[in-house]
């Protein structure tokens, strides 16, 4: 008895880790979590009661009202967070472009913690709380310190066609890579001298925010 109530609990997790991340339908949710259409309309009915999880008007589900409080309540109390504003608000001041945060969720992917939008935005879904993945991306090369000397990478059309991402490590204390700045720019209105003021905005702020959070340059190699 023991057992089936454990794994009734991981299905349901991952199927809110999916809601989360992605959403979709209940066809599409239970794909990606390998349950059963049935076993995941039970399990999404249990978590909309809890309002963990939304149902829209076109049957899409969503991340419910009470875990994106849970979320917020959680980034509220991390540093990381907070310090990243201001950069964010400046960044997307500066470059006209969407300012980003984000961290690696695991070895394969990459969230996007905090978005500010730019004047120069194109209409785009948002992507806070969104995944991406590592490989080909340029919050990824960033994530494993893979930037040029500028201190910056570029990728083109890996997060959205036709869009260029610059993205800069930012390091905690330790001297780890705790995170990433980026910006995300259309092609179309990007040059090369554009990417180069973006890239080195980026870089200077992830290297503020870097210390912020208590990063001393060479510390870590002393």
């Amino acid at each position: 008895m023991a057992e089936a109530g454990t794994r009734t609990v991981e299905r349901a997790l991952t199927l809110l880790t999916a809601v989360a991340e992605e959403g979709g339908s209940l066809s599409q949710l239970a794909r990606a979590a390998d349950l059963s259409p049935s076993t995941a309309s039970r399990l999404l009915a249990t978590l909309a009661a809890q309002e963990l999880v939304r149902r829209d008007e076109h049957g899409h589900y969503h991340a419910g009202s009470r875990l994106r409080a849970l979320a917020a309540a959680s980034l509220r109390r991390d540093p990381l967070y907070e310090l990243a504003g201001p950069h964010l608000s400046a960044l997307a001041a500066e470059t006209g472009e969407t300012a980003n945060l984000a961290v690696a969720a695991d070895e394969r992917r990459v969230v996007y913690l905090r978005q500010v939008a730019g004047a120069g935005l194109v209409q785009t879904a948002g992507w806070a709380g969104r995944t991406i993945p590592r490989r080909g991306t340029a919050l990824g090369a960033a994530l494993r310190g893979a930037v040029d000397p500028a201190g910056y990478a570029t990728q083109a059309g890996a997060v959205e066609p036709e869009v260029i991402s610059i993205a800069a490590p930012v390091y905690g204390a330790g001297g780890e890579i705790a995170a990433a700045l980026s910006v995300l720019a259309p092609e179309y209105r990007t040059t090369a001298r554009t990417v180069e003021s973006c890239g080195r905005a980026v870089a200077r702020h992830a290297g503020e925010l870097s210390h912020e959070l208590g990063y001393i340059v060479g510390a870590a190699a002393a």
